[in-house]
């Protein structure tokens, strides 16, 4: 990972908010000179460096959306509270998903026309590190909600819009651009350089000095520290995305990441190794017969239950037992069985999964065009046990589930994990599968 040194600026520590925004002014303005040398190639890179360098900026959407919930979380009831959380519906479409700011960027990058490799393998791995620090020390209650505001409200919001603005002004210049302009979805670029964002950055101004004068004698150095580390973690990004864009042909690549398993990965790595567990659900007659026998004679071990279904650790694979409707003769009779607010089908079998490899998969049924019986979503939301799920039948009608859980140490838990609280949720993944 390629970083940078701390603008000079940032070692002397300001003492009052007047002084930080002089300095943060300056450091602003520098920035804007830096950008405009270092995006002159986009003029005249060709198609595929283009999109090479356009793809990285989306990864910092996916990560923006859930760190702005994050500061919103560890902030106090206030103006600077609701004010974030108005830029955060604002980011997620304002109740529209389709209008979510990864969404229309995802939207812009394939209305280029560019060939590409799939969008989830091009992430540089130097680029999502410098985003999961960013991330931990969001997380760390070491650091204030004044660092916060400044690496994340300050950072996200007014460093962010001037590198894009830049970005945009040498991308109009570009011949290939040029040529496709009137076929290419603006709507992004025109929410994050027009006066819609500069509006979101004069408010939030207000809203910083007015915060930070209710906080404590050191808000201020927190808030420069936080300012200082993300124009520093900002000129590594874009200076990492430059290099990869202009190397020279015959170098070795850039190191990439797979930016689904980095970003929702479980807090335990379950030994390195890939989740590969054997799912089955059955019907049986009698619920407390069948569990008696499966967990008395078998020794299997009895996880969640509800009045028609017990979920059963069968020596490490993953067996649920559904009590067959009423007036039912035989227990291998298909039929619907009530699970948690959706209605599944019985018998039906599959496999639980890792992040990566369930998204892939999602990816590979949809490219062959195969159709799904549920299509990828989130079930048991807010609840032990949450997961991602897709179900599908074979040619003659075998039914099959497929999931991953949010955290796999919760297959049969009927509380949460102590690691849950440092996992995020499953709706970034499923989003991507269920539209690819």
């Amino acid at each position: 990972m390629k970083t940078v040194s701390p603008p000079q600026p940032c070692s002397n520590k300001v003492v009052d908010i007047d002084q930080f925004w002089k300095l943060a002014d300056d450091l602003q303005n520098t920035t804007v000179e830096q950008a405009k040398d270092m995006f002159s190639f986009v003029e005249t890179a060709s198609p595929e460096r283009l999109f090479s360098l356009l793809a990285q900026y989306r990864y910092f959407t996916v990560y923006y959306i859930t760190d702005i919930a994050l500061l919103i979380a560890r902030l106090r009831p206030g103006r600077m509270r609701s004010f974030l959380a108005d830029i955060l519906l604002d980011e997620l479409g304002e109740g529209d998903h389709t209008q979510a700011h990864p969404e229309l960027y995802d939207e812009f990058l394939s209305s280029l026309g560019i060939a590409h490799p799939p969008l989830d393998s091009m992430a540089l791995a130097g680029n999502i590190a410098l985003l999961d620090k960013a991330r931990s020390n969001l997380m760390d209650p070491a650091y204030s909600t004044a660092y916060g505001i400044g690496l994340r409200g300050m950072g996200g919001e007014c460093v962010c819009q001037i590198y894009l603005a830049r970005l945009y002004q040498h991308l109009l210049l570009n011949p290939y651009i040029q040529q496709r302009k009137d076929t290419i979805v603006w709507k992004f670029w025109e929410l994050h350089v027009g006066e819609h964002d500069i509006a979101h950055r004069e408010n939030l101004r207000k809203l910083i000095s007015e915060e930070i004068a209710s906080m404590d004698s050191g808000s201020v150095e927190a808030l420069q520290d936080g300012f200082c580390d993300s124009m520093t973690a900002w000129t590594s990004f874009w200076q990492n995305i430059q290099d990869a864009a202009t190397r020279p042909g015959g170098q070795a690549a850039a190191e990439r990441a797979a930016v689904g398993e980095i970003v929702l990965k479980p807090a335990g790595d379950h030994g390195g190794g890939a989740i590969r567990q054997f799912h089955l659900a059955i019907g049986v007659h009698d619920l407390e017969q069948a569990r008696q026998f499966y967990c008395d004679v078998l020794g299997a071990k009895q996880g969640r239950s509800t009045r028609n279904l017990i979920d059963l650790d069968f020596y490490g694979h993953h067996l649920v037992i559904h009590q067959t409707p009423g007036g039912s003769e035989g227990a291998d009779a298909s039929f619907g069985s009530a699970f948690y607010g959706e209605t599944v089908r019985v018998p039906h079998f599959g496999v639980n999964l890792d992040w990566k490899d369930w998204s892939s998969l999602a990816d590979r049924i949809k490219s062959r065009g195969h159709a799904f019986i549920d299509p990828p979503h989130v079930r048991m939301r807010d609840l032990p046990g949450e997961h991602a799920t897709m179900f599908l039948s074979d040619p003659s009608g075998n039914s099959l589930e497929f999931k991953a859980f949010r955290n796999h140490d919760e297959v049969f838990s009927v509380i949460f994990s102590n690691s849950t609280r440092d996992i995020f949720g499953l709706d970034a993944l499923v989003e991507k599968a269920a539209t690819a």
